[in-house]
């Protein structure tokens, strides 16, 4: 599915998406790179103090990543690590976990289960399925600052049967799992048609369920408002019932602009959320692409290193 968009790999090992064997342990705290923060709306350069003192004042902040780039989660973690000393009551919702395991994430949490009974209990390496370490450190950081994890995303098993078969052919009890759908926003249907020919089909998968071909393009589209949807609806029902909490989302940049988990939460009646994109200054054109037709609030602009092999392009 189009999740993570396309453009820029990662410039450090990206550790396991499969045989783990082969892969080196991925450290993101290895992967900090000095950065600008640019409004992308004006594409005016934001002082950082002045960046963090308006993301302090937000109910959400959707953070943006390419799943497979270490310096798109080290700029994950560098966000909650600021906030959380900024936020008293908080929480970080997360793509990479489906709504089914939200009391795995409790016991974690909690200090009930360590680490592996995370991954085991919450299917891990089946539901999402990319090295552990992109994540670990940032959910880390979050327990330590006692926030709330949240499993914000749709079950495996229900996107997939939408996928194939339709809504329509959902159980009642299925239904119920399905929040309120807005299928009709222009502005992203054309986001996710350009997209998809942009990527000439290969956003048909998503997560650990990368071999399961999509029948048409309009249920590649429904999974898609699916996920983006039911993670809105999670979010906003903690800040609803947290009124004074704060929130980071973790979730693809495919997942975290205007029109998707952004407007989606805006809709459910919290207005204060924003959106972060995280873009490597290679030279290609991806800072000034973003900039031209921007659908985030900010871009953390990453400046590349020449000793460090600028992406090869997809």
């Amino acid at each position: 599915m189009a999740c993570a968009g396309t453009r820029g790999g990662a410039t450090l090992p990206t550790g396991s998406h499969g045989d783990k064997a082969k892969e080196p342990p991925v450290d993101i705290t290895k992967a900090e790179l000095p950065f600008t923060i640019l409004d992308a709306g004006t594409s005016h350069q934001v002082p950082e103090a002045a960046f963090w003192d308006k993301l302090a004042t937000e109910r959400a902040v959707c953070v943006g990543e390419e799943h497979s780039n270490p310096h798109h989660h080290w700029v994950q973690l560098h966000v909650v690590t600021e906030l959380a000393k900024r936020w008293k009551t908080l929480a970080l919702g997360m793509e990479m976990f489906q709504r089914p395991f939200q009391g795995v994430l409790d016991d974690y949490a909690g200090g009930r289960i360590d680490g592996a009974a995370l991954r085991s209990r919450a299917g891990w390496e089946d539901r999402w399925g990319y090295d552990y370490g992109f994540y670990g450190p940032t959910i880390d950081v979050a327990v330590g600052a006692h926030a709330t994890l949240l499993a914000l995303n749709a079950a495996k098993e229900l996107t997939k049967k939408i996928a194939h078969h339709g809504l329509e052919a959902l159980t009642p009890d299925e239904k119920v799992q399905v929040p309120q759908l807005d299928l009709g926003d222009t502005a992203h249907r054309a986001w996710f048609d350009a997209l998809m020919e942009e990527m000439g089909g290969d956003a048909h998968t998503h997560g650990g369920d990368k071999a399961a071909a999509m029948p048409s393009d309009d249920r590649v589209y429904t999974v898609q408002v699916v996920w983006d949807e039911t993670m809105a609806d999670t979010a906003t029902k903690w800040l609803v019932a947290n009124p004074e909490g704060h929130l980071v989302i973790l979730a693809g940049t495919g997942h975290c602009h205007d029109s998707a988990i952004v407007h989606r939460i805006q809709r459910r009646g919290i207005a204060d959320v924003v959106s972060l994109r995280t873009v490597l200054d290679d030279g290609d054109g991806g800072v000034a692409e973003a900039l031209a037709k921007p659908i985030n609030d900010y871009l953390v602009v990453l400046a590349v290193p020449k000793s460090v092999e600028a992406p090869a392009k997809p």
